[in-house]
Order: structure tokens, then C-alpha cells, then sequence
């Protein structure tokens, strides 16, 4: 075998799979249907071709690939044209781990974007054209277009979020409803009755579950809607915790505040230091793992729910592969979230399961 990276014959040229052939003493169909994973070609002889290709540095030619697989190796993410949109930290984070997770499998991302009321035009081209293999949703809302559009298509995606119907496709998700259940009874357990919940956008199904999540455990509590301040920014989250938590801090009965970003929460720290005056407060926040967000100086102040976006944007990837590669129903996917504490907090309601009739 030759040196890794070397052409056969020092042509100079890329190598390519009659060349493979002719190393190998195997026909270019046997070549070609084991570089593909076709089932009829025996795992030695793929085995042998794999390490071939990669010792002489055989690259595949897209082009070529798609006539006998008829599959493009791209996937679309479709944005709406939202210029804070694409300067999001959880957007960023979530992007990181979604190229990851494409380089890993091989896979390139097409991403555009085109206004709400022309959106779906760019789905309906793309499963025309067959120019991707499959599509990433994010920020899902209840019945949402863009998930009927493909579902009715019967083409591969995978949504990063969840709304009503997500036993019919593949997604990634955190427990929203059950992150913030637990989260409004831990303060409820530590004797706070009256919360203030700093959420996202309620158009959008990850704030809307969290905000019944909170509501559900103040109405177990046997305590009064009014007893959780609801205030909502647009999205994406930021820019507003500061004057958000002004707002919450007008009412003097609220001891804790809950955030749905830790922009949020840090935003909101100024309004803290300058109009809570000598009221202990609770602070918690969703933490998402923001790489370019220092957290440090909060972490015994704060509590925190801990979830990865990269880890959630990889797992998209991961999903909407093997739906390309091998077909099948979507499967669902939820990414852990881990519990850190303020200091001085009781976390004995946290080991209790949640109600049965109060699971999102």
C-alpha cells in the first residue's frame, strides 16, 4: 500500500475509484457499492476498501455520489431575516454544535433565510429541486406552518424545540414545562410566595411551557395566578433584563425572580444592586452554557439550570442524519439539565417526582 495522501503512479491527479479498483483487484461497482454501505458488499471487503481509500486519500465526488445515492450530503436550516436573530448568543451556540455535528458526518448546512411571509417558499424549493437530504427547524410555535409543510412532504427534518405534535417527528429539546415547575416549587419551598418570572417570547413554544410550567406549581401551591408576575421580552432574549427586573422590583411582595436567559439575569443584576435595597431576593435562571458569558461572579448568588444549546445543536445533526442515512420516523431527544444551587437553599423538593397530570 502506499504512503497516506499518495496518487497511484505519481499522476499528480485526485484519486478516484478506478483507481481504488485497480489497487484492490476489485470491480469499480464493488468499490463504489462498499464506499456507499450498500448491505450486499461483506464487511472484510468494506473494511479493506475503507482503509484503501483513506491510506491513498480518496475523496468522494459529491456529484457523483448523489446519481447512485440520490442523497445531496446538504441539509437547509431556513432563518427568518431577523438581524438580532443572527447575532444571538443562543442562536451562536446553538450553530456551533449543529457544524460540528455536520463535520462530523460528512454533512454540509445550507443555511438562508427570507421573510416570515415567504418562508415556506423556500422549503417548498428545496423539495422541489431535491437540493437538500433533510431540514433543521428551531424556535417552533404551536401548529406551525413549517412543521405541516413537511410533514405533508414527507421529507426528513428535525426541529429543535417541540410543539403539540411531536410524536409524528424527530426533535431536541430540554424538559421547558418540568425545568420550571421544579424551579418555581424549589422557591416556593423556600418560603417565597411571591415570584417574578422573566420569560421569552410566549409565540414560541419553549417560553410558552415554561411559563405553564411555573403557573402549574404556583397553582399547586394552592396560591393565586397573581402570586407570579409574568414579563416577557421579545426575542431573541436580551437587552431587556435590566428593565424587565426594574419592573419586577416595583412590586415590593416579590422576593425571588426567575429568568429565562442568564443574559438576562446578568443584565437584570444592575437593577438589583440599585433598587432592591435591603430585600433578600432569590434570583434563578436557565443557563444554556453561553460560551462568551462569564458566569462566575454570580455562582453564589444565582441558582442555575445548566443545559448545553451545542450539545442540543450536535444532537440535531445526529437525529437528522441517521433519518437521512436510514430512514425511518423521527425519534425525540431531550438533553439533560443539571439543578446548581445558591447556597442556603433547600432542595429536598427537587428529589420528588413531578405530578402525573403535570408533565410537559
Amino acid at each position: 500500500m502506499r504512503p497516506p495522501g499518495a496518487t497511484p503512479a505519481g499522476t499528480g491527479r485526485n484519486v478516484t475509484i478506478k483507481d481504488l479498483a485497480a489497487e484492490l483487484g476489485l470491480s469499480i461497482t464493488t468499490i463504489s457499492r462498499a464506499l456507499n454501505g450498500y448491505s450486499d458488499v461483506g464487511e472484510k471487503t468494506r473494511k479493506r476498501v475503507a482503509e484503501a481509500a483513506r491510506q491513498l486519500g480518496y475523496r468522494p465526488n459529491r456529484n457523483a455520489q448523489r446519481l447512485v445515492t440520490r442523497r445531496t450530503h446538504n441539509v437547509a436550516w431556513v432563518q427568518a431575516d431577523n438581524d438580532r436573530k443572527f447575532v444571538d448568543p443562543h442562536f451562536v451556540e446553538v450553530m456551533a454544535g449543529v457544524l460540528r455535528g455536520a463535520r462530523a458526518g460528512n454533512y454540509d448546512v445550507v443555511l438562508t433565510s427570507d421573510t416570515p411571509e415567504h418562508e415556506l417558499a423556500v422549503y417548498d424549493r428545496y423539495v422541489n429541486d431535491n437540493s437538500v437530504d433533510g431540514f433543521i427547524i428551531d424556535l417552533p410555535r404551536e401548529a406551525d406552518p413549517r412543521i405541516s409543510y413537511l410533514l405533508d412532504a414527507g421529507r426528513p427534518f428535525v426541529v429543535h424545540g417541540r410543539e403539540a405534535r411531536s410524536g409524528a417527528y424527530g426533535w431536541v429539546d430540554i424538559d421547558n414545562y418540568g425545568n420550571f415547575y421544579n424551579l418555581t416549587r424549589l422557591m416556593l419551598a423556600n418560603g417565597h410566595r411571591h415570584i417574578a418570572f422573566v420569560n421569552g417570547d410566549e409565540h414560541f413554544t419553549y417560553a410558552l411551557y415554561r411559563r405553564r410550567g411555573a403557573a402549574d406549581a404556583m397553582r399547586d401551591a394552592g396560591l393565586a395566578a397573581a402570586n407570579l408576575k409574568l414579563l416577557n421580552s421579545l426575542h431573541p432574549m436580551g437587552e431587556a433584563g435590566f428593565q424587565l427586573t426594574s419592573l419586577a422590583l416595583a412590586d415590593p411582595k416579590v422576593t425571588a425572580i426567575l429568568y429565562s436567559s442568564t443574559i438576562m439575569a446578568v443584565e437584570g443584576h444592575a437593577a438589583l444592586l440599585q433598587h432592591a435595597g435591603d430585600r433578600k431576593l432569590a434570583v434563578a435562571s436557565m443557563d444554556d452554557e453561553l460560551h462568551y458569558l462569564d458566569l462566575g461572579p454570580f455562582t453564589g448568588q444565582f441558582t442555575f439550570i445548566r443545559s448545553s444549546l451545542r450539545d442540543a445543536g450536535a444532537a440535531l445533526m445526529a437525529e437528522l442524519i441517521r433519518q437521512c442515512e436510514h430512514g425511518g420516523p423521527g425519534n425525540g431527544h431531550l438533553v439533560p439539565s443539571h439543578f446548581h444551587l445558591a447556597p442556603g437553599l433547600d432542595a429536598a423538593v427537587l428529589a420528588e417526582p413531578l405530578p402525573a397530570n403535570r408533565r410537559g
